[in-house]
């Protein structure tokens, strides 16, 4: 159907705030972010939230900031209504949050608002907002401050509604800005009641390492290198993983430039950098900074949410970042070959031919000298079910091909079958049959997992332990069993075989991160990602040559899932 001519007009409020509400509030964690910077360039030092369903049902932001005068509440309802600045050129110079004045406006075209405020010494008013605009204002007193509560989001726009995510998603998104806004505002105390029940208090008087360690936990910190240096205008403040603590996104990665939580590719590059030498290739490492630069070196005008910036002077802030970061990793290690790259396996010696061991943590200590198989280790309950490929239509799956273990030589394998001698790169083909044993659809039934006698334990923020929460049911059907000891732990009760101990550990914390950031992907999609950036051991000790009949089973594949080569036929070329 084509549109009939219409002349040009000017569309009215609502549809406007609606418009604009599209851009700056992308979900409930949007609403919750506006509202407490608000609360923020108001100077509140205590700042409450509340939230029922995921943020969709109710938001209440209450503070102690210096609160409005009964008039005032129309105008802040207006678009491009501010106390932050009054000219373009204030942007650069910016010293609060918010400048735009389209916030508010917008969160109150697509919800159903009550402002409660008052000004020291005020009377204090009580305004309900419907569709933007006031409907009610009266008299009602209370202390100096401001509370908004937020009803029904997205209530008059299904279309948003539709494409939301589900509440327990919100709930991470939420957790995550307020870990970040815990960590940019010190002197702020903060309290956050989700469904009713306590997620967050941070009082105000505790300071950054303290709220370091609540957001990423006590291990983090006492295992990170500490930096504060400052050179004229510039300072540089946090703490920096140690080289141990990598992982495989940037994920791990919180940066905050004059107290704002942004992305910046270009501080990201340059600790990577430092961390270059100390680190295995395709790894991050983890960093909580705070960077205080002249403001008009900053333009956070960049992004709706003010979450990314273009910075000036990059070549003194590259400077000051890589100064700290030598210095204090210089000061940490007492001599170079403390911070050089270890690989972090429990690995037994092992002399005898034919013979390996997965780096599994030993529940009997007066086990025998000589190490079994790893179907025959007596702290592993394990039994391979028979594994029966559906779709390999050009084999025969009455006949399974035999194939022979010959010897290894470091990071491969070669072996035998009636098709010749075989390369076996170790690496993959372990990476590859973990994936397959989670994932696949190729099998008729999953191989039995590992039990640990002794559960070790993983440890990672509470965002990321909130995220696995949600996901136990999932990960019990993939043959991981999980148990929450704490509120950033939990202990490993079994997983698939093909990984060892240290592997699992660290693909446990990646996938809790990739999923509390990532809250729309799929989880089977963040499975695969994760499993694909997982860095497995080369060394040939890690890999059972009883997992080699499985292979075969698979169809012996030349590539893995994610292409890399598993195994190669061994040609006469290859000796002339």
């Amino acid at each position: 159907m084509s549109l009939s001519p219409s002349r040009i007009r000017l569309l009215d409020s609502v549809t406007v705030n609606q418009i604009s509400a599209g851009e700056v509030i992308e979900n409930a964690a949007s609403v919750v972010k506006e509202l407490i910077e608000n609360s923020l360039d108001a100077g509140a030092d205590e700042i409450h939230i509340e939230t029922l369903g995921g943020g969709r049902g109710q938001i209440v932001v209450r503070d102690n900031g210096v609160g409005m005068d009964p008039e005032e509440v129309p105008v802040a309802l207006q678009r491009h209504a501010t106390s932050k600045i009054a000219h373009f050129a204030d942007i650069f110079s910016l010293a609060s949050y918010g400048f735009r004045g389209e916030a508010l406006p917008s969160i109150a075209s697509i919800s159903k608002m009550e402002i409660h405020t008052a000004r020291a010494g005020g009377l204090g008013s009580k305004t309900l907002i419907e569709k933007g605009e006031p409907v009610c204002c009266e008299p009602a007193p209370r202390q100096q401050g401001t509370t908004i509560a937020v009803h029904s989001l997205f209530y008059n726009v299904p279309m948003r509604q539709s494409f939301q995510k589900s509440p327990q998603m919100d709930r991470l998104a939420i957790r995550r800005l307020l870990e970040n806004s815990v960590l940019s505002s010190e002197g702020i105390g903060w309290t956050w009641i989700s469904e009713r029940r306590q997620e967050l208090h941070v009082a105000k008087k505790q300071g950054f390492i303290e709220r370091v360690a609540l957001v990423l936990g006590e291990s983090f910190v006492q295992e990170a290198f500490f930096i504060d240096k400052q050179q004229g205008d510039l300072r540089v403040l946090g703490f920096l993983g140690s080289p141990n603590q990598h992982r495989s996104t940037r994920q791990g990665q919180r940066l905050f430039i004059n107290n704002r939580a942004v992305e910046s590719s270009f501080i990201s590059k340059k600790v990577a950098e430092a961390y270059a030498w100390m680190i295995p290739a395709q790894r991050y490492p983890i960093f909580v900074l705070k960077l205080f630069l002249p403001p008009m070196w900053c333009d956070f005008n960049v992004h709706p949410q003010k979450t990314e910036v273009r910075l000036l002077q990059e070549g003194q802030i590259s400077n000051l970042l890589v100064e700290a970061i030598s210095e204090a990793l210089l000061r940490r290690s007492s001599s170079l070959e403390e911070i050089v790259l270890k690989v972090p396996t429990e690995k037994i010696p092992i002399e005898n031919e034919g013979i390996s061991v997965p780096s599994i943590r030993p529940a009997i200590v007066s086990a025998p000298l000589s190490c079994p198989t790893f179907s025959q280790q007596p702290y592993l309950k394990t039994e391979m079910a028979t594994i029966v490929s559906r779709d390999s239509a050009s084999s025969s799956l009455s006949v399974v091909e035999k194939v022979r273990f010959l010897t290894s030589l470091g990071k491969v394998l070669l072996v035998e079958d009636s098709e010749g001698v075989h390369v076996v790169f170790v690496q993959a083909a372990r990476k590859h049959l973990f994936y397959v044993s989670l994932l696949s659809e190729r099998l008729e039934s999953r191989l039995a997992c590992q039990t640990f006698l002794l559960p070790p334990s993983v440890q990672m923020t509470k965002l990321e332990a909130d995220f696995l929460q949600m996901r136990l049911e999932a990960l019990t059907a993939l043959g991981i069993e999980l148990s929450r000891i704490s509120p950033d732990s939990f202990a490993i009760e079994s997983a698939p075989p093909f990984i060892q101990e240290e592997e699992l550990k660290e693909w446990i914390v990646a996938l809790a991160q990739e999923g509390a950031l990532h809250v729309g992907e799929s989880f089977e999609q963040l499975v695969e990602n994760t499993v694909q950036k997982l860095v497995f051991s080369r060394n040939a000790r890690a890999f059972d040559y009883a997992w080699l009949d499985i292979l075969w089973k698979l169809g012996k594949p030349e590539k893995a899932f994610d292409g890399e080569m598993i195994r190669r036929l061994v040609l006469d070329d290859d000796f002339m």
